[in-house]
């Protein structure tokens, strides 16, 4: 009888212990509906709710994993504070001050949170007045000398962030704080003469040490905002270089330091639907093969390591990746094989004999292709025909489109290579395709499948064996593109990018 009442009381002891009992009280408010909100990265979602009673309320904890979470009062106010497996009991004296009158009755994180809060907010006002001061300065000396009090006044900081990190490390604080160390850079090494000895030095330093004493299977690191801001840096031009292949590099090391098997942990999940969405949505030229590497890696056949997708949507985003995997910048451009306006002549992209050609895809009814094909014409007679450069131009000329297509060309004296998919190509292709093949190949009559062509205009620059050099290009990127590489670069440009109708995003319909 003795041993099963040492039994229960253990048993109690141990629930007692799992137990986490998060307290509030809030001095003034009104009886209300509190919501609890979590993070998943930068953004708040609600996670649980509860009613006050005199200004006091009250949470279970073991319902809501390790991270940072948010009170959430009426007025869309609301204060932060930390879950991990303690109790909590915080306490506001003053609605118009949540953060400044917190009271951390109980749990260290909280407490050693809130410390940290006002830490950083005395070192910003201090931060804020030595940048006025700088502004002010007017001599060399000045400036001098202010740098070198900001230089001072982050290493105070960081000094001050590492004691929180070194004294809470079993805490979820000190990931927290340590996931906004600023980190100190080494000097570049010289030689005894002061020559520079590895110019590369300090950045493949900062690469190298971002992520130090950062654990990538620790779950709570989605839990909080700080995660999320770090990562965007890191793959930003701020961190990596903006090279596809480093890019890549850099994304297989981080995510092989994650336990993709554990469904729990949600590090590796946010991680990779993070890097894959960023490049999947990037307008830098040549970043979509990053994205392609991504679904290829851990979305795609036999690698699908994406539990959180459905079958649906995982075939969605492999059927994006393969759209664009024939024509990511250093691929073999896909050859097309059209007819002309007489629809007589078929014309092969491959055979066009020159060191640089213009694949240009467009619409006869588009808006910014009636802007952009006049200025392609203009360059094309003042500065590419001269130099050997050639234009491979697609129209839409299907149906309706043919005859508006035939007569943009002769209305606006068109010189280059013209091609489509003419009003009976169609016709025959969608009646039996086969009696074609004799010309052509299904990925001409496919050609905006095949080149993802989903919005018009589209500019690629092709090299003299056909591979893809440049793409995306608006109508001034292309002048000055070719300018470089035809030894050019000073001409006077006829359609300059600073012009907004010639630069990014001033040639495009959807």
């Amino acid at each position: 009888m003795r041993k099963i009442t040492l039994l229960i009381l253990v048993m109690i002891a141990s629930f007692g212990a799992n137990a986490q009992k998060l307290n509030f009280k809030v001095n003034g408010l009104k009886d209300t509906t509190i919501f609890l909100a979590k993070y998943l990265g930068p953004k708040l979602y609600y996670a649980d709710t509860t009613n006050s009673s005199k200004g006091m309320f009250s949470f279970d904890g073991t319902k809501h994993p390790r991270g940072l979470y948010a009170v959430v009062i009426p007025g869309t106010r609301y204060f932060e504070f930390i879950i991990d497996k303690e109790d909590v009991n915080m306490e506001v004296t003053n609605q118009d001050d949540l953060i400044g009158s917190m009271k951390v009755n109980k749990s260290e994180n909280n407490k050693v949170f809130y410390e940290y809060i006002m830490f950083m907010t005395d070192y910003k006002k201090k931060s804020q007045g030595i940048n006025e001061e700088y502004a002010k300065a007017k001599t060399d000396e000045e400036k001098e000398s202010i740098r070198k009090r900001m230089g001072d006044l982050s290493d105070e900081i960081r000094e001050g962030q590492m004691k929180i990190v070194n004294a809470n490390k079993d805490r979820f604080i000190s990931t927290l704080v340590l996931l906004s160390v600023e980190m100190k850079l080494p000097e570049v090494p010289k030689d005894e003469n002061g020559v520079i000895t590895d110019s590369n030095y300090v950045y493949n330093y900062y690469i190298q040490h971002f992520w130090d004493g950062i654990d990538f299977k620790d779950d709570a690191l989605v839990r909080c905002p700080v995660y999320h801001n770090k990562l965007d840096k890191y793959f930003s031009k701020a961190g990596l270089l903006q090279i596809p292949d480093t890019l890549t590099k850099y994304a297989k090391w981080m995510v092989d330091q994650m336990d993709y098997t554990d469904e729990e942990n949600k590090v590796f999940q946010y991680t990779v639907h993070h890097i894959t969405q960023k490049y999947e949505a990037s307008k830098i030229m040549g970043m979509d093969r990053v994205f392609v590497y991504m679904a290829d890696n851990y979305y795609c056949g036999e690698n699908n390591k994406a539990y959180w997708m459905s079958e649906e949507n995982s075939k969605k985003l492999c059927d994006r990746a393969n759209d664009i995997r024939n024509t990511m910048i250093g691929e073999f451009a896909p050859m097309l094989i059209l007819p002309d306006t007489t629809e007589k002549n078929w014309i092969n992209s491959y055979k066009i004999d020159a060191p640089y050609t213009v694949l240009y895809f467009w619409d006869p009814n588009c808006g910014h292709c009636k802007k952009t094909t006049p200025k392609l014409q203009t360059l094309y007679e003042e500065k590419f025909k001269s130099r050997g450069i050639e234009v491979y131009a697609v129209g839409k000329a299907t149906g309706e489109d043919f005859e508006a297509w035939k007569k943009y060309i002769k209305d606006n004296n068109l010189t280059f290579t013209n091609v489509g998919l003419t009003k009976s190509v169609y016709e025959q292709a969608m009646e039996d395709p086969r009696p074609l093949m004799q010309h052509t190949t299904i990925q001409s009559l496919n050609y905006t499948d095949t080149y993802d062509i989903y919005s018009t205009p589209r500019i690629f620059i092709l090299d003299k064996d056909k591979v893809i050099k440049f793409k995306q290009l608006s109508i001034g990127q292309l002048e000055e593109i070719l300018d470089n590489l035809t030894g050019h670069k000073d001409d006077p440009k006829l359609f300059p990018v600073e012009d907004p109708d010639n630069g990014p995003g001033g040639d495009e319909d959807h």
